[in-house]
């Protein structure tokens, strides 16, 4: 018997409208909050990189002065241009928080849409929560629904995925009615977009804001009159025939999955331990693990052996990175810095490290293949693992197998507080105010008893 198409866009406008703060479970709410804190410290971390200084410089002259902030440059924009702005300044250096379902970066358009909107309308810290959450669940129902076929297919799913994101929250922190959440999910879907050849290059940190842009911009419009198509999602010529093809999205899975359970949850909120593309980073716990369990040195090393994903491969495709900031796409230079470093850092990704002939003589002893067994789409992500093996120079080897969901920061293997606490360490080195912005990314644990959100983004604008 064949299942009748659901109203899709319908079942998610209902969902964003109905859900409370006090429906949520704690754990799920734990998560979300360690993923704000995670995409704040991210932001703090990347304000002095190029991208980041182009994009501020021309989303400032084209957007008007406002109440939101642009954070850690003491401007304030429309809610339009900050959001776009501080969203592409915490994916600039590619380490904020991940999604395993939607395989991309959830968390920073959604909270920076959000901050942007909460200022704007001085509201607090539990309704902002409360949108956050929504519009992450409603993000990742979506990629249950692509699926990773969205992925392989060339869409940067963080973009084309984020705008509804985005939007979702923004329509749940303003308590749009069903019909307004419908056309907003429409907006989105009209203003989705991003390909995956993009990463690697300045427009990777633009994706996200113009994917964080597109709630405060939905909700403008929508308040004053405009109008969507009410089922943008499923229809005919939606977005996803037209993003994904016929026959290659489950209409179902957006419906039955969503809250049920929390991404946050399960698989997880994923929070970035090293600041590169996160395909590679099963691959560097496996590379720490075994120089530090064998006491190994660089030059012990004679040769590295990886083998990952089809997928991995694809994207990390630079086979010498011609600035710090392909070297977070080049799978060899990558492993190079964990051999060398035992660990990679924000410090490891610099033009001094692309041109070092220790580094570069350690990538041409490292060999990386597509493993045999993850070649289809349904071994990426939760049935996905990275081998890694070291032949020794005293003939011996070494080798360990790391999944995918049990790599160091995700549900397998939890950021601990020690690792929280030098990541944001690590991120705040070379910002001026440190100890207050340290100050304020701790008090994140506490956000539902902020009575205005600004007592938040005041004490991250700088000076």
């Amino acid at each position: 018997m064949t299942r009748a198409i659901p109203e899709v866009t319908a079942c998610l406008a209902s969902y964003i409208h109905s859900t409370r703060l006090s429906d949520i479970p704690e754990d799920v709410r734990a998560q979300a909050r360690l993923a704000i804190s995670d995409s704040l410290a991210t932001l703090i971390a990347g304000l002095q990189e190029p991208s980041v200084r182009l994009l501020r410089e021309v989303i400032s002259l084209e957007s008007r002065d406002g109440s939101s902030s642009v954070l850690g440059c003491n401007r304030q924009l429309s809610a339009t241009g900050a959001s776009f702005i501080n969203a592409a300044t915490a994916h600039a250096l590619d380490y904020d928080n991940i999604s395993l379902i939607v395989s991309g970066f959830v968390g920073t358009p959604v909270l920076f849409s959000l901050l942007a909107l909460a200022e704007q309308h001085g509201i607090g810290g539990q309704k902002l929560l409360e949108a956050y959450i929504v519009g992450w669940e409603t993000e990742s129902a979506i990629a249950r629904g692509v699926g990773v076929a969205h992925y392989a297919g060339g869409w940067h799913a963080t973009a084309t995925l984020g705008h509804f994101g985005a939007a979702a929250a923004c329509a749940k922190l303003l308590d749009f009615n069903e019909r307004q959440i419908r056309y907003a999910l429409g907006f989105a879907a009209t203003d989705a977009s991003g390909i995956r050849t993009m990463t690697g290059n300045m427009t990777n940190p633009y994706h996200l804001g113009k994917a964080a842009r597109c709630g405060p911009l939905a909700t403008a419009l929508i308040e004053r009159g405009f109008t969507a198509h009410e089922a943008a999602l499923e229809n005919d010529w939606g977005f996803c025939n037209a993003f994904n093809g016929q026959g290659n999205y489950d209409l179902n899975a957006i419906v039955e999955a969503i809250g049920s359970p929390y991404d946050l949850v399960f698989p997880g909120l994923v929070i970035k331990m090293y600041p590169c593309c996160a395909l590679i980073h099963s691959t560097l716990d496996g590379v720490a693990d075994l120089m530090r369990e064998h006491n190994l040195k660089p030059a012990q090393v004679k040769r590295a052996r990886i083998a990952v994903h089809d997928l991995v491969l694809k994207t990390m495709d630079r086979p010498r990175p011609a600035t710090a900031y392909e070297g977070k796409f080049c799978a060899p230079f990558c492993v190079a810095l964990g051999i060398r470093n035992g660990g990679v850092r924000l410090k490891d990704f610099s033009d001094a490290s692309i041109a070092d002939p220790e580094i570069l003589g350690l990538m041409d002893r490292i060999e990386v293949k597509v493993h045999p067994d993850l070649t289809t789409l349904d071994t990426f992500l939760e049935r996905e693992f990275s081998d890694v093996a070291f032949d020794l120079v005293d003939g011996r080897t070494v080798s360990c197998r790391v999944w995918r969901v049990a790599n160091r920061g995700s549900r397998g293997r939890p950021a601990t507080a020690a690792d929280m606490q030098a990541k944001f360490a690590d991120a705040v080195a070379d910002y001026g105010q440190r100890q207050q912005a340290l100050d304020a990314l701790e008090s994140v644990a506490r956000i539902e008893d902020m009575a205005d959100i600004r007592s938040l983004t005041g004490a991250l604008r700088g000076v």
